[in-house]
């Protein structure tokens, strides 16, 4: 499988501390990758150096033909990369629309000309927008499409979560990086939210998802592949079977986390 994110020796000092040591980690199309580790291992850290919103000290991002190393978050969207964060940035007091609208932004034309003189073209685009929401959103649940215009503090815990993943999908990324999207949710939601993402992938086949949780179940269920961080450096690579029954993982990680 040819790689579409492929970070090699990828280094993130915060003054002395090392949060990245030399990492090599690789995605392939429409893989789902499980990372996993110790809280402080390195995973959000990762995620923000790739996404642009750390710089790396050292090492290499591409993502296919694109150098993404030391680009900004709005280069690195445009280059068809999005995330959700764990802990929610969603504005509660905004509609669903508005949430999820900003992960479309750099689809629309904001210029001055355009506001001024081009508010046909303009409001077309923002109609094909209302549009995939409601689609999106439906594929989730019909409730939310139902409420595309209600305040998001109105939706429950796991509608949230969705309306998160949503706001990343919008922008038709071709990787998806999930931060512990089961934070903050019971142990049922967290099962019907990945029964959601499973049967979205199935209609995906091509999207890639790097996927950070502390449920191993989840893990177990939606990876193709698992790594493992602790400390910032890579210390397993392969099979969830694999890595439950790696000694070194378990004593970093399962010990304490089982």
């Amino acid at each position: 499988m040819s790689a579409l994110l492929s970070c090699s020796g990828l280094t993130m000092r915060f003054g002395g501390l090392v949060a990245l040591d030399a990492l090599d980690f690789t995605v392939g199309k429409g893989e789902t990758v499980g990372l996993v580790g110790p809280n402080g291992s390195g995973k959000t850290t990762f995620f923000n150096v790739v996404t642009g919103l750390y710089r790396a000290s050292a090492g290499a991002v591409r993502f296919e033909a694109a150098d993404l190393f030391a680009r900004s978050p709005q280069q690195v969207g445009r280059a068809g990369i999005a995330r959700t964060f764990q802990r929610s940035r969603l504005m509660l007091d905004q509609s669903v629309f508005d949430n999820i609208a900003m992960g479309a932004l750099g689809r629309l034309d904001l210029g001055l000309l355009s506001s001024l003189f081009r508010r046909r073209k303009f409001r077309g685009e923002l109609e094909t927008i209302v549009e995939e929401a409601r689609a999106l959103t439906q594929r989730f649940n019909p409730a939310i499409a139902a409420g595309l215009f209600q305040p998001v503090g109105t939706f429950t815990m796991i509608d949230r979560r969705r309306i998160e993943i949503c706001r990343a999908l919008i922008g038709a990324p071709r990787l998806l990086l999930l931060d512990e999207p089961s934070a903050g949710m019971t142990h049922e939601e967290t099962r019907r939210l990945m029964d959601d993402l499973l049967a979205f992938r199935e209609e995906m086949p091509d999207l890639a998802v790097v996927l950070v949780e502390h449920e191993m179940d989840v893990i177990r269920r939606v990876s193709d592949r698992c790594v493992v961080l602790n400390f910032g450096r890579k210390i397993f690579e392969g099979p969830f079977e694999a890595l439950i029954a790696d000694q070194e993982v378990q004593a970093a990680y399962l010990g304490s986390a089982q």
